[in-house]
C-alpha cells in the first residue's frame, strides 16, 4: 500500500475534494483499507468532472476531512493526481462476480443460513458488500423471508445469487424494442430491433435494464438502459408468455412419450437451448412418469389458439361498431387483421389491428369474437380453407397444398392463398418458411382439400377424369380449358384498352354470351381493375409455350445472373411475359407477401401481419396474379 502523503488543507463544501491526508483506521464508513470500488456518479471539483462515473480505484483509507474517504483512482479526466476525498454515497464496492453493494439478487438455489434458516430459491435480497474473509470472493447478502418481517444476512458465493433485473428479465435473454427509443430527442433503437439483456442498469437498478442491441441509429456504442415497458421478451413464432398454444403435430421427447397432436398447454417463456426458435411449455394434460410437467417444443410444432376460432394474419371485419368508453373507435365493416390473442384475456379476447380508428390512436384494439366476423371469400372458400393448386401458378406447381389466408384486395373474384412453392407431398409436410409464397388466385384453379391426410393426386384425379369427360368438342378456333394464351394487341372495351397486347391469360371456357364464336380468359390483369375474364374472338390471341427458352444473352431481374445456364424447369415465365429464375421468384415473393416481421427489421406496426397485397413483377411491377 502506498506510504500517505503529508495532509493538505481540505477543500470544503459538497461533493468529492482534492487529495487529503488518511488516518490509521482500517475499518470506516463500510469501507476499509483495499477495497476495489468504481464512482456511483460524475465526480467533481469546483463544478468540474475529474472523474466519470464507474470509474475504478481502490480505498487508501479515511481522509482528514470528516465522513470522507480517500480513494487512489486509475484515472482522472484533469490529468492531476489520481487520489480523491469522496463522500461514502460517492463510491460502490466492485464485488465478487461483477456485483456492487446495494444490487437486487435473488437466490439462485436453496440456501441454509448458519442459524439452520432456510432461503428458497428466488428469494429477494440485496448485496450489502464484500464478505471479510481474507480473498474477498465472497459477498455478504440480506434475504428477506416472508416479505420484510424477517431478514436474514448470508455469505453467499457468487455463484448462489443471480441479479435481480426489472421486469422478470433474465441476462441473455433476447428482447426486442416495442416502440423507437430516443436519447435527447433522437432515435437511436428503431421499433423492432433485436437486444439481449445485459442485467439491471447501474444507474437504476429497480426500473431500468441494460439491453445489448444489435444494431443503433447514432453507431454508437450498442448497450442502452431502457424502461420495462420499451423492451419484451422475444419467443420465437411470435408468440408471448402466457399464449395459450396447442399442438400441431405429435412432439416427442428423447425416451419419453410424445405430446399428442391435440395437447394444450401455456406459453412459459424462451428454451435454455436453442432460445430463438423453442420454447418452454407447460401442458394441461398429466405428464407421463417420469416426465416434468413443463417441457421444451419447436415453435413449428404449435398452433396459436385464438378466442372464436380466429387465425393469426386472418382478415376480418368490425361487425359493429366498436366503442372505448362510450365513444366510436372503429366503425362497423372496417377491415382487419387478427394479430393474436389479447395481452390482459388471452382466453376470450382477441387483438386485431383495423385499418383505421376514429380516435387517431394506434389501430391495435382487443375485441371479443363476437365483435368481428370473418372476411368471406369468393367461391364459398373461407379462411383456413385446405386447398391444393389445379394447375401450373407461377411457382407453385400443379397439385401444391395451401391455405386460404383470406381474400384478395387486389381482384374481388380472387381469394389471397398461402402455398408452398416446392411440390407437395401426399404426406402433407411442411415446406421450409422460406418457401412459403402468397399467390391471389380464382378460386376455380383451386380444390378444396377436406380430410386432413388427403393424397393430393388422388384428389386431384377424379377432377381430371370430370374435365375431360365433359369438356365436349373444342372452344372457338380450336382452344382448350386451360391452354395458355397472349393478347395479339390491345384489347378494347367500349373505346377503352382493357388488356395490353401481349399479356397472358388462360382460357376458361366458351362465352356465356356467344359460345360458338367467343372464348372467356382469364388475362393476368385488365387495365380498369375489373374482374380479369374477358370475352374474345379467336383472333384476338395467339398460343403461347411457357416453358419457351431465353434468348441467349437474357440475364434475371432479380440476381442479374444468365438465365440460359439454367434449365428449362429452373425458368419462371411471369404473367407479363418477363422470365426470371424461379428460385428468385420464390424469394422475391416470399419478401413481397411475408406475414410475420422480422425481430431485426423495423416492421410498421410490431408484431402486425403485412397486409395481403399481391406482390409486383421486379421487371415491369404490374400485379402478379396468375
Amino acid at each position: 500500500m502506498p506510504t500517505p502523503p503529508s495532509p493538505p488543507t481540505d477543500a470544503t463544501g459538497g461533493g468529492a475534494t482534492d487529495t487529503a491526508d488518511v488516518t490509521t483506521s482500517d475499518s470506516f464508513l463500510g469501507f476499509v483499507c483495499g477495497d476495489t470500488v468504481v464512482a456511483a456518479r460524475d465526480l467533481r471539483v469546483r463544478g468540474k468532472v475529474v472523474v466519470r462515473q464507474g470509474g475504478s480505484g481502490y480505498v487508501i483509507g479515511p481522509a482528514a476531512s470528516s465522513g470522507r474517504i480517500c480513494v487512489q483512482f486509475e484515472q482522472r479526466e484533469d490529468q492531476s493526481e489520481n487520489r480523491l476525498n469522496c463522500l461514502p454515497d460517492e463510491l460502490r464496492h466492485t464485488l465478487a462476480g461483477g456485483y456492487l453493494a446495494g444490487t437486487r439478487v435473488r437466490s439462485h438455489r436453496t440456501l441454509e443460513s448458519p442459524a439452520g434458516t432456510s432461503i428458497p430459491a428466488g428469494c429477494s435480497g440485496v448485496v450489502i458488500g464484500p464478505a471479510r474473509d481474507p480473498l474477498f470472493q465472497r459477498l455478504l447478502v440480506r434475504f428477506a423471508l416472508n416479505g420484510q418481517d424477517h431478514v436474514e444476512e448470508l455469505v453467499c458465493d457468487p455463484q448462489d445469487v443471480e441479479s435481480s433485473i426489472p421486469g422478470n428479465f433474465r441476462r441473455g435473454n433476447a428482447v426486442i424494442a416495442t416502440r423507437d427509443l430516443r436519447v435527447n430527442g433522437q432515435v437511436v433503437v428503431r421499433e423492432g430491433v433485436l437486444g439481449t439483456v445485459v442485467g439491471p442498469s447501474h444507474s437504476d437498478s429497480q426500473h431500468r435494464v441494460t439491453v445489448s442491441f444489435s444494431h443503433r441509429e447514432d453507431s454508437s456504442r450498442n448497450r442502452l438502459n431502457c424502461v420495462v415497458n420499451e423492451i419484451k421478451l422475444y419467443l420465437a413464432g411470435n408468440l408471448e408468455v402466457g399464449a395459450r398454444v396447442q399442438a400441431a403435430r405429435p412432439i416427442s421427447y428423447d425416451r419419453l412419450a410424445p405430446v399428442p397432436t391435440g395437447s394444450i398447454g401455456t406459453v412459459l417463456g424462451p428454451a435454455q437451448d436453442e432460445p430463438l426458435a423453442r420454447i418452454l411449455v407447460r401442458w394441461d394434460s398429466a405428464p407421463p412418469a417420469g416426465a416434468p410437467p413443463e417441457r421444451e417444443a419447436h415453435s413449428d410444432d404449435l398452433r396459436l389458439m385464438i378466442a372464436g376460432g380466429f387465425r393469426r394474419g386472418e382478415t376480418v371485419l368490425a361487425a359493429k361498431d366498436l366503442r372505448v368508453k362510450g365513444l366510436v373507435v372503429v366503425k362497423q365493416n372496417v377491415l382487419g387483421t387478427v394479430v393474436g390473442q389479447s395481452a390482459t384475456d388471452p382466453g376470450g379476447r382477441v387483438t386485431v389491428c383495423f385499418t383505421r380508428r376514429e380516435d387517431g390512436r394506434s389501430n391495435n384494439l382487443n375485441v371479443v369474437p363476437a365483435e368481428i366476423q370473418h372476411m368471406p371469400c369468393t367461391g364459398g372458400l373461407v379462411p383456413g380453407d385446405r386447398v391444393a393448386a389445379l394447375r401450373q401458378l407461377l411457382v407453385v406447381p400443379k397439385g401444391a397444398q395451401g391455405m386460404v389466408v383470406g381474400p384478395s384486395c387486389s381482384q374481388s373474384s380472387r381469394v389471397a392463398v398461402r402455398f408452398h412453392s416446392s411440390s407437395a407431398e401426399s404426406s402433407g409436410e411442411c415446406a421450409d418458411s422460406s418457401e412459403e409464397v402468397v399467390l391471389h388466385v380464382e378460386p376455380e384453379d383451386l380444390k378444396v382439400l377436406h380430410a386432413v391426410a388427403e393424397d393430393v393426386d388422388d384428389a386431384l384425379q377424379p377432377e381430371r377424369e370430370d374435365d375431360t369427360e365433359d369438356s365436349g368438342p373444342a372452344l372457338a378456333g380450336g382452344y382448350n380449358r386451360g391452354d395458355a394464351v397472349a393478347a395479339t394487341r390491345d384489347l378494347r372495351v367500349g373505346g377503352k384498352v382493357v388488356v395490353r397486347a401481349n399479356i397472358l391469360g388462360t382460357v376458361v371456357g366458351p362465352s356465356g354470351q356467344d359460345p360458338t364464336s367467343r372464348i372467356t380468359v382469364a388475362f393476368a390483369w385488365r387495365e380498369d381493375g375489373k374482374s380479369n375474364n374477358l370475352n374474345v374472338i379467336a383472333s384476338e390471341i395467339r398460343r403461347v409455350d411457357t416453358q419457351t427458352r431465353p434468348e441467349k444473352g437474357e440475364i434475371c431481374a432479380i440476381c442479374l445472373a444468365e438465365l440460359g445456364s439454367q434449365s428449362e424447369e429452373g425458368i419462371c415465365r411471369m404473367p407479363c411475359g418477363h422470365m426470371l429464375h424461379k428460385t428468385c421468384v420464390t424469394a422475391y415473393l416470399n419478401h413481397q407477401t411475408t406475414q410475420t416481421s422480422s425481430p431485426t427489421t423495423r416492421p410498421s406496426t410490431l408484431g402486425v401481419p403485412a397486409p395481403l397485397k399481391p406482390a409486383q413483377c421486379p421487371v415491369c411491377r404490374k400485379e402478379v396474379l396468375p
